[in-house]
């Protein structure tokens, strides 16, 4: 994989030398593709506190937001040879990395966060986290609700037939265009931080995500609708550099980890609160129009091309979601 030329070399060193003799002081570049506000910058923050208590101040932590260093796809890349340590991945890092396992992301699959997080904590689960860790060299360590992903888009949209020929972005997963075409629409990958401009300009029509990143971004300010789709439970995976964790002291890797798993409980508790509000701003502040859609128009419109992926999940995992696709 090439690598982004952009990214600070001081990330790639991970843990530097403060001064000749002196202990080592451990450097944690935190990677984020979304901007605040977001509760995933609260449990950052949490991870920070909590790390720096547990490490007695040996790490330090310095966050880079906002897709400065790059999308999804250059974080799995710098997460691989330790230029970045740690990142929130969304949908892209089991797409990309374990489509064998991805079930989890496929769009109308899971019926809720609850299940999705059941799915890594199994058996399958524990496979799905060995094949990113034997091929990328990431380790998956927690997970944190991001809140249902809804379609938006300028005109409303309640079935499958209104979404026929609409160029909807959708993020760079094979699957996801496969089952959007299926669907009905134009699927067109574009990169998160092109989302705005893409609306504005109109080379997109529509787009999917959750209400906080459709908040974060002001997609309301170029989108007039918000479907209720609920098509994926969205998750957060709180990932670290495999390479890092192996270059550190088994008490302060166990710090690392600890901090990432109580960071994770914490932010999702905060999004559970705040998933309601944050939709109910879009259209009561924001002045975008609600509209509910027919889902099970939506869910049996996907299902031949889900039916089709499934053939190339790994062992296991079509026996894991098969009582959600009854």
């Amino acid at each position: 994989m090439r690598l982004r030329q952009f990214v600070p070399s001081i990330l790639a060193m991970g843990i530097t030398l403060c001064a000749a003799g002196a202990a080592q002081a451990i450097n944690i570049g935190f990677a984020l593709h979304t901007s605040p506000p977001g509760p995933e910058f609260q449990a950052v923050d949490k991870f920070i506190e909590l790390v720096k208590k547990r490490s007695n101040g040996e790490i330090t932590v310095k966050v880079y937001p906002s897709a400065v260093l790059g999308g999804e796809r250059d974080n799995i890349e710098q997460l691989t040879v330790n230029q970045v340590q740690m990142t929130l991945f969304g949908d892209t890092l089991p797409s990309v990395i374990a489509p064998e396992y991805a079930a989890t992301v496929v769009p109308f699959v899971f019926p809720g966060p609850e299940e999705v997080f059941a799915f890594w904590a199994a058996p399958i689960g524990d496979a799905a986290r060995k094949h990113i860790r034997e091929k990328a060299k990431i380790e998956a360590v927690a997970f944190m609700r991001r809140g249902d992903r809804h379609v938006t888009a300028k005109k409303e949209i309640k079935t499958p037939a209104d979404l026929k020929g609409v160029k909807m972005r959708v993020p760079e997963i094979p699957s996801w265009v496969k089952v959007w075409s299926q669907v009905g629409a134009n699927p067109t990958p574009v990169a998160w931080p092109e989302v705005f401009s893409g609306l504005q300009m109109g080379v997109i029509e529509a787009q999917e995500n959750p209400c906080f990143n459709i908040n974060q971004a002001k997609l309301y300010e170029v989108q007039s609708h918000l479907m209720y789709t609920a098509h994926v439970p969205a998750v957060w995976h709180w990932s670290i550099s495999a390479d890092f964790l192996k270059g550190l002291k088994p008490e302060i890797r166990e710090a690392v980890i600890s901090s990432a798993v109580e960071a994770a409980a914490y932010g999702d508790e905060l999004t559970k609160g705040q998933i309601d509000q944050t939709c109910n701003a879009l259209i009561q502040k924001n002045g975008m129009k609600a509209v509910k859609v027919d889902r099970d128009a939506f869910v049996a419109a996907a299902r031949p091309a889900i039916t089709e992926l499934s053939k190339a999940w790994a062992p296991g995992v079509m026996e894991a979601v098969a009582k959600y696709l009854k």
